[in-house]
């Protein structure tokens, strides 16, 4: 791989109001999204999420960081709280055995004051742009160590973490993080389609979503047959897969960005629409340094499994990858339907700078890595979740 030559022109900006400058008809994508992440309060983007912004500029590469102290009841895209206590809580009952799920509660539990103590949310995420998985340019990671300084500095009581990173797209970045002094833990097990060959469609369990598609009465619509009308509904299906059924730590996305994020084109959204014109399915993509990711999916839950609503969508989605010769990130979750389909797992990591923290919380921070990496991803592989 190439890497886009990084400048030492490094900088980072707490007033971003003044600092970002892409406010502008035309703007490109990444313009386009800071923009709207700047626009408005992050509760009025996603329900749940309390954050503070500042942009990291690395050359002409422009980051969004989100900077955080406590707020407990967060969305996992900003708490390591929510994601190491509040969501594994919601998984736990999931598991068959009534021994493993016992103990990981009892695990979970255990860890919940000590973490809270560790102030374990006083922390600035980079590249974090309030996705499930966050897509990074193709940058040279040799970036990172002035990063680091850069934050420590600005940041000197927050530790300062890195996510969605795994071996398969972020291998040179994670031996990179490493070497600067990051802690690498596993956070979950997600699942790559090899789109440029696009041979997962030869699977059997694709060709007969295929046909499906071919059969279903749905119409298949894109970004340019969605209108601001159809905003509410989106988020109606989105909760009811990501929230309602998932877990309630999963960004609670309104439906102002979702249609802000039509609208500005930063997602390619399809729909599936009935007969009688009400949309039963949503999801959303975008592709960064050839990567291409689903930070939305959604459908009506309530309506009978024989209509297949989510195998059309990962019909569509699964095909677009192959169409467009990328990599497909497709997340994790529904481990079993991605595994039959040609999925590849692989662990995702959280990485996490703690070495100027006061010893206590540089213990907890060392400890955690330790569970997430003994415990947690044996689990993971495992049960192939």
């Amino acid at each position: 791989m190439e890497w886009r030559a990084v400048m030492t022109d490094i900088a980072y900006f707490e007033n971003v109001d003044q600092a970002f400058l892409g406010r502008r008809e035309g703007a490109a994508l990444d313009e386009n999204w800071i923009d709207l992440l700047l626009s408005r309060p992050s509760q009025e983007l996603a329900g749940n999420v309390r954050t503070r912004w500042g942009l990291l500029r690395v050359g002409n590469v422009w980051m969004p960081t989100t900077v955080n102290d406590t707020e407990y009841d967060n969305s996992y895209v900003c708490s390591p709280y929510a994601g190491c206590v509040l969501y594994p809580r919601s998984e736990i009952d999931k598991l068959d055995g009534w021994l493993l799920s016992h103990s990981l509660r009892l695990l979970v539990s255990g860890m919940d004051l000590p973490l809270r103590m560790a102030q374990i949310n006083r922390i600035v995420f980079v590249n974090n742009w309030l996705l499930s998985t966050n897509l990074y340019h193709d940058l040279s990671p040799e970036f990172i160590p002035e990063t680091t300084r850069t934050l420590v500095d600005r940041y000197p009581s927050h530790a300062i973490a890195f996510r969605s990173l795994n071996v398969v797209t972020n291998r040179a970045l994670l031996v990179q993080l490493e070497r600067a002094g990051y802690l690498l833990a596993p956070s979950r097990q997600v699942y790559f389609f090899d789109g440029a060959s696009g041979e997962y469609l030869q699977k059997w369990n694709n060709r007969v979503d295929a046909k499906h598609r071919a059969v279903s009465d749905y119409e298949i619509v894109s970004n340019e047959n969605f209108d601001s009308t159809d905003a509410p509904r989106m988020e109606e299906l989105y909760r009811k897969l990501y929230i309602e059924k998932y877990s309630v730590h999963n960004p609670q996305y309104t439906a102002e960005m979702l249609d802000e994020m039509r609208r500005r084109e930063i997602l390619s959204l399809w729909g599936l629409r009935g007969p009688s014109g009400r949309l039963d399915g949503i999801v959303g993509s975008f592709v960064r340094a050839n990567v291409m990711t689903v930070p939305i999916v959604g459908y009506d839950t309530s309506l009978s499994k024989k209509l297949g609503l989510y195998r059309l969508l990962m019909a569509i989605v699964l095909g677009e990858a192959a169409n467009r010769k990328v990599l497909l990130n497709l997340s994790s979750g529904a481990a079993g339907f991605k595994r039959l389909r040609g999925g590849i797992p692989s662990l995702e990591y959280t990485a996490v700078y703690c070495k100027h923290l006061a010893r206590s919380r540089r213990i907890a921070w060392r400890g955690l890595a330790w569970l997430l990496e003994n415990v947690g991803a044996p689990i993971l592989k495992k049960y192939q979740l």
